[in-house]
Parts: C-alpha cells; structure tokens; sequence
C-alpha cells in the first residue's frame, strides 16, 4: 500500500481541498500536485488573482494565509499509475482531528473520485461541499470550464480573519463607519467608543479583498465574553454570513474558556439573536 501526504493546514483554514491521492510524481517529490501536467497551481492563483509564488512552499504559505487547505480522500491505496480509476484498495483519512482544529466551512473536491467518496461516506455534514473539474492533466483540453468553476467556488468562499493587525482594524472600523454611521445615522463619536484604541481583536470576513462582516472580541470577565459592534454590509445580508461569523466567534471562545456571552445591540437586530443564540435575557435600556 502506498501512503498518502500529510494534511496542509493550521486553526485558521477555512477551505479545505480534497483530491484522491497524490499522483506517482507527487510521491516521489513529497509535494502535492507535483506533476507539471496538473494545472492546480496555476488554477488556484488565477481564481484568487495572486501571484504564484513558484516555489513549494511559499505555494503552501500562500495558501494558508488565503485560509485553505490541502489533503486527500485516500490515506493508503494500491493503484497502477496516477489515473484514479486503477484503485485496487485503498483505506479513507480520518478527518476527526483536522475538524477540531480548525474551523472548516468549505470542502471542495478536486475531482469526482474525491467528491463520490466525501458524499458517499459523509465525510463532512457540517460543511458546504462542491465539486470541481480536477486539475489533472487529463481534462487539461477543458481548461476555460475548468477554471470557470474553481472560480466560480472560491468566488462563493469566505475567509475570515482574526486579530488586531492595523489592517484588521482599518476593515472593522470602515464596515461600522458604513453601518452605523452612514447607514443607521450613530454619531462617529459614540460609535468608535473609548474601546477603539484598545488591544482589542476583531474577526473580519471577507469575499477576497472586500470586507463584508466584522465583530469586536472582548473580554467581559473571566468566564464571559462580550460580541460587540457585530455589523454586515448591506450587500451581504440574508446570505448567512453574519450567522457564520457568529459561529466562529463562539468556537474560539469556547476553546478559550469562555461560558457565557453578553451583548448589546438595537431592537431591530434582537430577532437574529434570538435566531443564533442559545439562550437570551432581554432587557431594554
């Protein structure tokens, strides 16, 4: 049996990427999509509008910083070749520690081996799962299709990030001035509060470089944490993005300790707490 690459990826991805199993070229540099006649690189890169970098790793890295991940359906297998339909045997990744570490909300497959297996196994019911023309050499003649719909997936794709890196905070603080300011008519001096200049993190959503979702993460006390200043592009409303961000703010406050969660928002907006929260006590002030 022959054995697999080990997964690509760390508590930030978001995307994760599934082929079957590495190509014979792959295995023997221990890289993934090492054959020159599979168009992954170039696909990929092209659909995020970045640079290939070139080399490996800085492929890797770039990838990552992108929130996305790469691994295989098959972790061993027999197989003549690099052609998927001469699978023998084969033994299917355990995907249990990867999904507790990060916060998957996108699997896509890189062709249709690895999205029968993910579909007849359910390997993912959490996540939105799509299937895409693989990279391989052999649909190569097919390439402006193919590149249409890696497109068109990634252009579905969120990434959020987290922190409170300049560029962070620059896209938090222009989608509140968008929300809350211009649209909801709050003064600028009681919307960027005395908080604002603090060491604060923000989570930020984005669809490529466009900022669409942000929520401050505060400390409340030692068991609650505090969502504040949570907005959403007008744009981007009714299509579950603040619901998932929401999500994510409340996972990585249950990996840090937290029990509880305290927020403050306007009337309008207490029906889609209501809607994502557990348990809620209003009261009006």
């Amino acid at each position: 049996m022959q054995t697999g690459l080990a997964p690509v990826f760390n508590k930030n991805t978001e995307i994760l990427i599934l082929g079957s199993a590495p190509s014979v070229q792959s295995l023997e540099k221990q890289q993934y999509y090492g054959n020159q006649a599979n168009r992954f690189w170039q696909i990929i890169f092209t659909a995020l509008q970045i640079p290939d970098p070139k080399t490996y790793h800085q492929r890797l890295q770039a990838l990552l910083d992108h929130h996305i991940g790469l691994w295989d359906v098959y972790q061993s297998f027999e197989r003549q070749g690099s052609m998927d339909h001469h699978f023998s045997d084969y033994k299917l990744n355990d995907f249990s520690q990867l999904l507790e570490t990060a916060s998957i909300k996108t699997v896509i497959a890189n062709g249709k081996t690895a999205y029968q297996e993910i579909i007849d196994q359910q390997l993912f019911v959490e996540q939105n799962i799509y299937y895409c023309l693989s990279t391989s050499g052999a649909n190569n003649s097919r390439a402006d299709k193919r590149q249409k719909e890696w497109q068109q997936v990634l252009d579905n794709s969120y990434t959020t990030f987290f922190g409170n890196d300049p560029w962070i905070k620059a896209a938090a603080f222009y989608l509140r001035y968008q929300v809350f300011v211009l649209e909801q008519q709050i003064k600028p001096y009681l919307e960027f509060d005395e908080q604002t200049n603090t060491c604060n993190n923000y989570f930020v959503t984005f669809k490529h470089k466009e900022a669409l979702a942000t929520i401050r993460y505060e400390a409340f006390d030692r068991k609650t944490i505090s969502p504040d200043r949570f907005c959403v592009a007008k744009k981007a409303r009714g299509q579950g993005i603040g619901s998932n961000l929401l999500k994510t703010f409340e996972t990585k406050a249950i990996r840090q300790g937290y029990q509880f969660s305290q927020l403050t928002a306007e009337k309008q907006a207490v029906g889609f707490y209501q809607k994502t929260a557990t348990k809620s006590y209003l009261k009006n002030f």
